[in-house]
């Protein structure tokens, strides 16, 4: 492991124990939710990664199509994989606050659809990834990539563009005490490096892979 990734490592260790801090320590409990609100800094941090993670997939599988690397590629699919673990983050601990806050698990509106949609779609992508031969996997999970992207901007639009649902909108002005926002940009800044730190890791992890599979072939072919 390179320096840069054991000094990216400590710096990620660090903003999650200080996260840890402010949720528990710092910020103040919210009146009406009460303790369950502080799910709101996981959940919303998380929303915010996956978009991160997805968005470096569609850029990485356009990268791909147009120059045919095969490391575009394994960025691709290693944001893919990584934005695929915070979504389900996501799903997970949306239904939870949920239940405190609108006393149901799941009620189906535009937001909650539209992010169960996009989990389907990128686990998709790895179905189709796994089905194919290799030189077409490549080819066709950018393809997909892509268009799975296209969904990300639903959700984040999803209570406008439908006006229903318990989700606030984007971009409504909310009256949030500042120790909570403050805690939150902290958590969103933590979650966003541990992201880099994720993706290079699992970059490396993918290389080495790739530089194995290409010996193994070459011994097969020597030997058979």
């Amino acid at each position: 492991m390179g320096k840069s990734v054991k000094i990216l490592t400590v710096v990620t260790a660090i903003l999650l124990f200080i996260s840890l801090f402010l949720i528990f320590g710092y910020a103040q409990v919210e009146k009406t939710m009460l303790e369950v609100q502080k799910i709101f800094y996981l959940h919303v941090s998380a929303a915010m990664t996956v978009y991160l993670a997805f968005g470096v997939n569609f850029i990485f599988c356009i990268k791909y199509l147009i120059q045919r690397k095969p490391d575009d590629d394994l960025l691709a699919v290693s944001a893919a994989e990584i934005g695929l673990v915070f979504c389900t983050i996501v799903l997970l601990s949306g239904p939870i606050w949920a239940k405190y806050a609108w006393n149901t698990w799941w009620n189906w509106e535009a937001r909650l659809t539209s992010t169960l949609v996009l989990w389907l779609m990128y686990v998709g992508y790895f179905i189709l990834r796994s089905a194919l031969a290799e030189d077409k996997r490549k080819l066709y999970s950018a393809v997909l990539g892509i268009i799975a992207f296209f969904n990300v901007p639903i959700v984040h639009f999803a209570t406008k563009l439908w006006e229903e649902g318990a989700h606030p909108e984007r971009g409504a002005k909310v009256n949030t005490l500042p120790s909570i926002q403050y805690t939150w940009m902290v958590v969103l800044v933590a979650f966003i490096v541990l992201f880099s730190l994720l993706l290079i890791l699992q970059y490396r992890v993918k290389k080495t892979e790739s530089r194995y599979e290409v010996i193994r072939r070459k011994h097969i072919e020597e030997t058979s």
